[in-house]
C-alpha cells in the first residue's frame, strides 16, 4: 500500500473521505459523532464493493484498518480507530 493515499475534505460538520491507489479510488464520507465518539466514518458495506471496488474486494479489511489509520493520524492524534469490516463504518473513539 505504498502508493495508497487518504485525503479529507471538511463541509461543516461532515465531509468525504477518499481512499486512492494506483489511478483508482473508494469515496466514503464523515461526521463527527458524540459521547466518546469523536466521528464516523463509512467506506460502504461489503456489497457495495462487489460491485463498485472489485479490484479492492480482496483487501477489503486491510484498506479499511489503513484508512483508519490514515484519519487518526491526519486528523484525530491520540484516537484510535474502530473498523466494522462487514458494514464499513469507521468509528473513530477518544
Amino acid at each position: 500500500m505504498r502508493s495508497a493515499r487518504v485525503s479529507i475534505t471538511e463541509q461543516g460538520r461532515s465531509g468525504d473521505v477518499v481512499y486512492e491507489e494506483e489511478g483508482r479510488s473508494i469515496k466514503g464520507w464523515w461526521e463527527f459523532a458524540g459521547g466518546d465518539a469523536i466521528a464516523i466514518v463509512n467506506m460502504g458495506a461489503a456489497s457495495e464493493w462487489v460491485h463498485g471496488h472489485p479490484w479492492a474486494v480482496d483487501r477489503r479489511a486491510e484498506i479499511l484498518r489503513f484508512v483508519g489509520r490514515e484519519v487518526v493520524r491526519q486528523k484525530a492524534g491520540g484516537c484510535r480507530a474502530e473498523v466494522d469490516e462487514a458494514g464499513g463504518w469507521i468509528t473513530i473513539m477518544r
